[in-house]
């Protein structure tokens, strides 16, 4: 399932190699070698998003994510501002591996740029391409972690702050 390019973004004209010089600058650089940088740049699709636009937002279905090229995107949960995301950082990975309502609202919080692959996309390039597909996976599989471990030991310091 495609999720359909919302009226929000604007798609935006890129090279293959201005997506790649992208990719590498984000903290994906040093997983791939340049010329796999080269190769998986075919499966992402620039947009600009202008200040104030949801990118994404809470409870849509959703199937792709994003690296942010220029700008900042805010993390909203239920309103309220939880992360922003600067240069090079991803944001929507869990709808690329599950196709699942989004969790959060993506809006840029300046004018902004991202580097965007949908499932689809990816599907084909592990069709295409296995142990790149699978390089891709292993990296939103850390950034979840990651983000899961940080949430995690929140979660452990205010349920501690607020016992009774």
């Amino acid at each position: 399932m495609t999720e359909s390019i919302s009226p929000r973004l604007i798609t935006i004209e890129n090279t293959l190699e201005t997506n790649a010089q992208v990719l590498d600058a984000s903290h994906w650089g040093a997983d791939f070698s340049w010329e796999q940088l080269q190769m998986i740049s075919h499966y992402f699709k620039p947009y600009a998003a202008a200040k104030g636009t949801a990118i994404y937002k809470e409870g849509e279905l959703g199937s792709s994510m994003g690296i942010i090229v220029k700008g900042a995107i805010g993390i909203y949960k239920n309103n309220k501002l939880i992360s922003t995301l600067r240069v090079g950082r991803t944001f929507g990975e869990m709808s690329v591996l599950d196709a699942q309502p989004r969790s959060a609202t993506a809006r840029a919080e300046k004018d902004t740029v991202f580097l965007s692959l949908d499932r689809d996309s990816m599907l084909i390039l592990a069709d295409k391409h296995p142990a790149l597909a699978f390089k891709i996976v292993w990296n939103i599989s850390r950034a979840l972690s990651q983000r899961l471990r940080i949430t995690s030991s929140q979660l452990a310091d205010f349920l501690e702050s607020n016992v009774v």
